[in-house]
């Protein structure tokens, strides 16, 4: 009872995060054709005390049981079946077992023209706000909270088993189950959603940032620095990969800014090459002009050393002449002395 003064159940906002599925057992003594009736009418008393809607946990149930008091025919015209049905109300753990709390109402009539409608006729005569009712949903509350408060460092004792399996997800939802109102059971589950988120996000980002490592260092190309972009996109934020994620990220950005550095140096290799044979070439065409300009010089200089170059040429020329040519020597030296006076 120490633990229930640590809870403040004065406000009804808190105590409505407690949340009761309505639910009918299969071998409760209800007609199948009744049974949704009886859930919709569970929900109102639910919803009536504030403890309908959604939760991460539905172990927490009300259902009902209405046993059949009597049966009659009525004398009237046309007779009509008059049924007498006593409802006994339950609250507990439908994962464990446990009763948390019961009420039996008193005795419902419904009459119809046959069974069918008579019973159901009985179920919607049922008070949703009956004081049974009430103290059944009140008393069923203050287990509930007991039970997270005694039994929370056992919720997070297998929360941390699930996670350590893997199994992220189940884990957060068993520890998002504890409601508000169970002010220290709560604080301790919502802690541990926390360490449990972080290892999910760390363990997801850790699969993705490997994917993209082994991406790149397999295949270097535009299309694979995409796909490891688009992975390491993907990594929660506050994920302990996300640091990795930005190195290699630069990796990939350093890896071509030297490639294109690499380029520019290529380019500039060859276009200072370029250059270079370039102005080789114009230095040649220079050089060559200068020399056939000097030689020309040279022959308006003197005129008989222009000639004697002049008959070497010839003389060169002569000497690849035919045997023919060489058995008259003296036509040869006639030709000689022709062309030498042509210099003079």
């Amino acid at each position: 009872m120490v633990a229930f003064a640590q809870n403040d159940k004065g406000k009804t906002d808190d105590i409505g995060r407690i949340v009761l599925t309505p639910y009918v057992v299969s071998n409760a003594d209800i007609p199948s054709y009744a049974k949704s009736v009886v859930e919709n009418k569970l929900a109102q008393i639910a919803t009536r005390q504030g403890m309908a809607g959604s939760s991460a946990d539905m172990r927490f149930v009300i259902t009902a049981n209405l046993i059949e008091f009597s049966k009659e025919i009525t004398a009237t015209a046309p007779p009509m079946v008059a049924l007498k049905l006593t409802p006994t109300f339950y609250i507990g753990d439908i994962v464990t077992g446990e009763l948390f709390s019961s009420c039996e109402l008193p005795t419902i009539k419904g009459v119809g023209e046959n069974e069918t409608k008579a019973y159901l006729s009985a179920v919607n005569a049922i008070r949703t706000n009956h004081p049974a009712i009430i103290q059944c949903i009140n008393e069923g509350k203050e287990k509930i909270i007991e039970y997270y408060n005694s039994q929370i460092d056992f919720i997070i004792d297998e929360a941390e088993s699930m996670a350590k399996s893997q199994k992220f997800d189940e884990a957060m939802v068993k520890l998002a189950a504890v409601p508000k109102v169970c002010k220290e059971a709560y604080a301790k589950a919502y802690e541990k959603i926390g360490e449990v988120y972080q290892k999910k996000i760390d363990l997801e980002g850790d699969k993705l940032y490997n994917e993209a490592y082994a991406t790149w260092n397999t295949d270097k190309s535009k299309e694979s620095a995409t796909k490891v972009v688009e992975l390491l996109a993907k990594i929660d934020p506050i994920s302990t990969a996300k640091e990795k994620g930005t190195g290699l990220i630069k990796t990939i950005e350093k890896y071509y800014a030297e490639q294109e550095a690499r380029k520019r140096e290529i380019e500039e290799r060859n276009w200072e090459f370029e250059v270079r044979q370039y102005e080789d070439e114009q230095d040649n065409k220079l050089t060559e002009a200068k020399m056939k300009y000097e030689i020309e010089m040279e022959k308006a200089k003197n005129s008989n050393g222009a000639a004697e170059y002049a008959l070497q040429e010839v003389k060169s020329i002569v000497s690849v002449m035919s045997n023919k040519e060489e058995k008259e020597p003296k036509s040869k030296n006639k030709i000689i002395e022709k062309i030498k006076s042509w210099f003079k």
